[in-house]
Order: C-alpha cells, then structure tokens, then sequence
C-alpha cells in the first residue's frame, strides 16, 4: 500500500539526528564528536541545522556543557526508536546473509536519507522514472543511489525488475524509521499545546459506518490542525501498513496478537453479530426467529478469513448446520447494501454498521438471537513506538466514542 511521501528535504539528516543523540547522552560537544570520531566544529553545525530545520532550540549551551531543551528531549527520544529500527534492519542483513554482522554506514545512520528515500520511491511506484518524478531528482540519481545501496550491501536489491527478500525487508525498516522522524516532528510542533500533525487510520469494515467517521470528526472539531486520512483494505494488507509505518493504527475486529513481538491490541468492547435483511423484507414482521427460518434465504457473508466469519462458522457446527447453500462473500458493506436492497437476501452484520441505514428504515435487524457471537471490536498498534500526539488524540477520542456508541446501539434495540 504506497503512501505519499514529504520530499527527503522536509527531513532532517540522519547525521545530524545520531549527532544530537549523541550529545544529549554525553552532555557535551567534545565528547559528542570524539565518540562519532567527528570534528566539534562539525557536530556544531550538524546541531544549529538541525535546529534550524525544526524551529526549536534543541540544547541549551551552558558552561558545564549542553543540556536538551523540552524540544530536544522529545526528539533524541524518537531518534532512539528510530536507532533501534535501522539497527533491527542491520540484524536482518546479516540474518538474510547468514554472515556475522558488522558495521555498515546504512544501519549506523551514515548515510544520506535521499539515497534511502530513493530506494523507498522505486519498491513503492516499481518505475525509475516515477519515482524520479515524485522525489524531482534524475534517473541517474535515482539508480546512482540503488548502485551504492547494493554496494554497501554486497547483494542485489532488484532482479528482473522485482525486489528481493532484502529489499523488501530494509524498506519496511527504512520506511517505519522516516515515520518516526515524522512523529518526532509532531512532537516539537505540538509541544505549545495545539496539536499537530498527521495521522493515517487504517479502517476494518466494522469502524467504516459509525466509529471511525464519529471519532474522526470529533477529533476535527477540537484540534483543527490535525490532518486525517484513511485506508481502506484487507485486514492483512493493513497490518503489513501498521507495520512499516504507513499506518499510524487500525480500527475495528482485532486479531489475537498476544505472542506477537510487534503488534499490540486495545480492546474498545465486545461486539455481537446480528442478521440484517432490507426494510420490508418477508421477515421482518416476524416476533422471534430461528436461524433454519432463514436458511432458505441467499446469504451475504464476511470472508472466511474474518473473525465474523469464523465465529459464524463455528455458530453454524456447534448446533449441526449447514453453511446456507446460496452465500455472497463480501466485505464491501456498499456491495452488502446493494444486495440487500435489490433482493429477499439476508446479511450477516452488526448494529454498529447498519445504524443509519436502520434510521432511514433501508435495512433492519432481524429478531434473532446469535448466541456466542462476540467478537473484540478495537485498536491495533506497533507495540513499540510511542503513537505521535495527533494518533494519541485520536485513540483517546475513540474510547470516548466507542461507549458511547456502545449505548447509542443498544438503546435502539
């Protein structure tokens, strides 16, 4: 899932971002540039450029050394995270090459971040000239940048024009890297108390209708600076984004993610599956319903792959039922309605998701109870890395409006 990127000169350096890491731990410009075996002068320069870059005093200068500013604390402390993410990158390498590791100017930040940038361009648009176009640079650079890459790799990036295991593997590093750059932007901007910045919401069909459209508007209405988009897709292709940093978190039915080393979940509530027929539908005047009653009905489903899905399955064995024999696999809620509007079909849903459509008396719930159905309805995360201040507005929104939706649905039925 390609995402827009900020041009490699809306980010700091990663020399200047390892020199100011450097310093905030040491104290000290001197000792600062003795350990990166750089001159002082040059750590000088690497700290005002930075500073310069970011609008903020990063150090105070003091007599007795340097001490990080409020400003400077919250970004040595992203540069840690993002340390460690060039550092998981050298790990992999060196796994993939099954060779002992050793130092590589890629994974110890010494190396330009166009070079990267470009690598990212490239995987991303699969086009040399594309990517040259979105980071308005030259073919020459661009390959210029992948032959440096491969060198210093000592292994081929692209083959037959496909990215190798390698490449795919130091992209997501180098991508989730550039993200928590972002966020340590984010950070600074925020710090006078306006939040600021951008956050990427990936949406499971389940938050599309009320949850996520509610919470992101909320949001919108208290902190106006904050900029918002969404991405809609399979619950795989999403995590493979949460992962790499295209994706800031994910809404709706969690996995279980309990032995993942990377992923975390916050359950927001458990939701029940409910059937959902079109107004006016043969059922709908009936008091109480038994799931045979409905098995001479075509059906639209969730794909197997889904929580819903399974559940469903498992409703269906654990009381000897067959899957019903005509069945519409979807998870297009817009596909969904369409097919129940055009037809005496019936759809395995939630309340959640059919909330307005109940208000304007298109679709309605049948009365039928599905037993055992919960399912967890809430955020998943990297587990690792500090949200930036514009995803933490959001996640606390969303608790907000997760119970009281939680209300909203259940007052209705």
């Amino acid at each position: 899932m390609p995402t827009m990127h900020l041009s490699p000169n809306d980010l700091p350096g990663l020399r200047q971002l390892k020199a100011a890491r450097h310093v905030a731990d040491c104290g000290s410009l001197t000792h600062a540039a003795e350990l990166l075996n750089r001159s002082q002068s040059a750590i000088t320069k690497a700290l005002n450029q930075l500073e310069a870059h970011v609008g903020k005093r990063l150090f105070d200068r003091t007599a007795h050394g340097v001490i990080p500013t409020a400003a400077g604390n919250l970004l040595v402390e992203r540069v840690r995270q993002v340390e460690a993410e060039f550092a998981s990158a050298g790990a992999a390498w060196a796994q993939l090459r099954d060779t002992p590791r050793r130092h590589n100017p890629i994974f110890s930040m010494d190396i330009s971040h166009r070079r990267l940038s470009a690598l990212v361009a490239v995987f991303e648009l699969g086009d040399v000239s594309r990517a040259a176009s979105q980071l308005r640079v030259t073919r020459a650079s661009i390959n210029a940048s992948v032959r440096e890459l491969e060198s210093l790799l000592e292994a081929p990036l692209f083959e037959a024009h496909r990215p190798t295991v390698l490449c795919e593997t130091l992209v997501g590093h180098i991508k989730l890297a550039f993200s928590l750059i972002r966020h340590g932007l984010d950070d600074i901007a925020s710090l006078e108390g306006e939040i600021r910045g951008r956050v990427v919401v990936g949406t499971l069909p389940y938050s599309r209708t009320l949850l996520a459209p509610r919470t992101i508007h909320r949001v919108l209405e208290s902190h106006p600076l904050v900029q918002i988009s969404t991405q809609e897709g399979p619950y795989g292709l999403l995590e493979s984004s949460l992962r790499n940093g295209d994706l800031d978190l994910i809404i709706g039915a969690t996995r279980d993610l309990e032995n993942s080393a990377t992923l975390a979940t916050e359950t927001l509530f458990e939701d029940k599956l409910a059937v959902v027929a079109r107004g006016g539908h043969p059922l709908t005047g009936k008091q109480e319903l038994e799931l045979l009653d409905l098995m001479e009905f075509g059906w639209v489903l969730p794909a197997r792959s889904t929580p819903a899905r399974r559940l469903f399955d498992r409703y269906l064995a654990e009381r000897g039922l067959p899957l019903p024999a005509q069945t519409v696999e979807t998870s297009s809620l817009s596909t969904v309605r369409g097919l129940l509007l055009e037809s005496d079909r019936v759809a395995l849903l939630s309340g959640r998701q059919v909330y307005y459509d109940e208000r304007a008396g298109l679709l309605q719930t049948l009365p039928i109870d599905l037993h055992d159905t919960y399912r967890p309805i809430g955020i998943t995360l990297r587990r690792h890395t500090t949200p930036s201040p514009a995803a933490r507005v959001l996640i606390a929104q969303l608790h907000e409006c997760a119970e009281e939706t939680s209300d909203l649905v259940s007052a209705s039925y």
